[in-house]
């Protein structure tokens, strides 16, 4: 994809519908062979299904996850991006507050598609301004896998 207007369009409407929690409209946006990576939560998924569920997980543990992209530079089919990211982290018996973070994302494109999203939310920042711990963290993000998926492994 060469198309600058077209790639910028498609990253706009699934900041977009990321920001409303609208999983199916987010893999209308990716091709189908997608490739989604959080590294700072140890997060990677391949395929609508692996995505999807990978999604499912994210929203649930911020559901109210809202995100604007500032700046950008396209070179070629690669486009990167910052921007801000407002959420509040969702842990039974715990009261966080929203927080706002900068984000980077790099987003492949194919096919007019895009193909893969390497999202970068700091962990460590999400964990110290929400007054949660890195391990209470790991421990509701192993809970909800098991519950989505019975498996703590996708």
């Amino acid at each position: 994809m060469s198309n600058e207007a077209k790639m910028l369009s498609l990253v706009s409407d699934l900041a977009k519908v990321k920001s409303e929690q609208n999983i199916l409209a987010a893999l209308a946006i990716y091709h189908p062979d997608i490739e989604l990576l959080s590294p700072s939560f140890n997060a990677h998924a391949k395929g609508r299904e692996e995505v999807a569920l990978q999604l499912n997980l994210f929203f649930s543990l911020f559901p109210d996850y809202e995100v604007t992209l500032d700046q950008h530079a396209i070179n070629g089919s690669v486009m990167l991006a910052t921007g801000k990211a407002w959420v509040t982290l969702t842990i039974p018996e715990k009261k966080c507050p929203r927080i706002q973070l900068p984000v980077f994302i790099e987003f492949h494109f194919h096919e007019d598609r895009i193909s893969k999203e390497v999202f970068f939310l700091d962990a460590g920042m999400v964990c110290k301004k929400s007054g949660v711990t890195p391990k209470e963290l790991a421990q509701e993000t192993y809970r909800l896998k098991l519950e989505s998926t019975g498996s703590p492994l996708i």
